[in-house]
């Protein structure tokens, strides 16, 4: 008695509909789920808590944002004030800093050109459409079936696998540079205070990547001196040197950890009932189909 069933018009259809039903629930459903939860550890926004669920589905993303312990990050942004002089803003101008104003602004034009999240929801559906599509293309009998399903089967698959790093490239702004430059540009786009550009001296940075049953996490640091509690006649001396534990300027020390899982939703495992349907329900062998064109041909 043979293990795997024979095939049947019945199977063809049930195989069909199956496909074509768990195609639409992945559709219908998110596809990827990410939490952010972070905290102030040291400086004047501590203790805060920032909690974040993120939903993303085909044509949508939904957040939600949560702050704990407030005050004392409502208070930091209060009284935080960063005005850099004129004079200073024109000498850094008309040194190097000009050529890397230059790269920053060709950056920002790239991170707006190129929606990452955009394309790998457009890859997702156009993969479970083709992935329908050519269940019944096999039944019309034509040849690789099994290339063709295997090749379908892991381009969806794929699909589902680029979008949390779509979704870092979009946050990140899809920066070319290193891999520390990339790394730092999710530390600074997790780090909750909207701060000006130049007004962080001394940043520090860390990511670390981790693997969770259903995703990745990224943990990650952020920490430097806020300017915009600094006096403006010190600016020069803090950028210059980090200010002792006795110094006024310490106190614009500000640090920030947190965690950023990236999910898969819950109903994506399904997306692997569709090989089982193959064997529950599988096509007509190419023996059968030939042998049934040549009778056709000889009546």
């Amino acid at each position: 008695m043979a293990l795997r069933p024979h095939h049947s018009r019945v199977g063809d259809v049930l195989r069909v509909t199956g496909t074509v039903l768990i195609a639409i629930h992945l559709v219908l459903s998110a596809w990827l789920v990410i939490q952010f939860e972070g905290q102030y550890t040291e400086g004047q926004p501590a203790p805060t808590k920032v909690k974040a669920l993120v939903a993303v589905d085909k044509e949508q993303t939904l957040i939600d944002v949560e702050m704990e312990n407030a005050t004392s990050f409502l208070l930091y942004m209060l009284f935080r004030d960063y005005d850099e002089p004129a004079n200073s803003t024109q000498q850094n101008s008309e040194d190097s800093s000009s050529d890397d104003s230059t790269k920053s602004s060709s950056k920002s034009e790239q991170k707006d050109d190129t929606e990452w999240l955009k394309f790998g929801r457009k890859a997702t559906l156009i993969s479970l459409a083709l992935l329908c599509l050519s269940e019944c293309l096999i039944i019309a009998g034509i040849p690789f079936r099994a290339t063709l399903r295997a090749a379908l089967m892991f381009g969806v698959v794929a699909s589902f696998l680029f979008l949390p790093a779509a979704y870092v490239m979009d946050l990140t702004g899809g920066d070319e540079g290193g891999e520390g430059d990339e790394k730092d540009s999710i530390a600074d786009e997790t780090f909750v205070a909207q701060t000006e550009q130049g007004a962080m001296a001394h940043e520090k940075s860390s990511v670390e990547s981790s693997l969770l049953m259903t995703g990745i996490r990224l943990e990650l640091m952020f920490s430097g001196y806020d300017l915009g509690l600094v006096e403006p006649s010190n600016y020069s001396a803090v950028r210059s040197e980090p200010p002792g534990e006795n110094d006024t300027d310490s106190r614009s020390y500000v640090e920030f950890h947190s965690n950023l899982d990236l999910n898969f939703g819950k109903n994506l495992p399904s997306l692997f009932i569709i090989p089982l349907l193959w064997f529950l329900f599988p096509a007509k062998p190419r023996a059968e189909q030939k042998s049934y064109a040549q009778l056709t041909e000889q009546e």
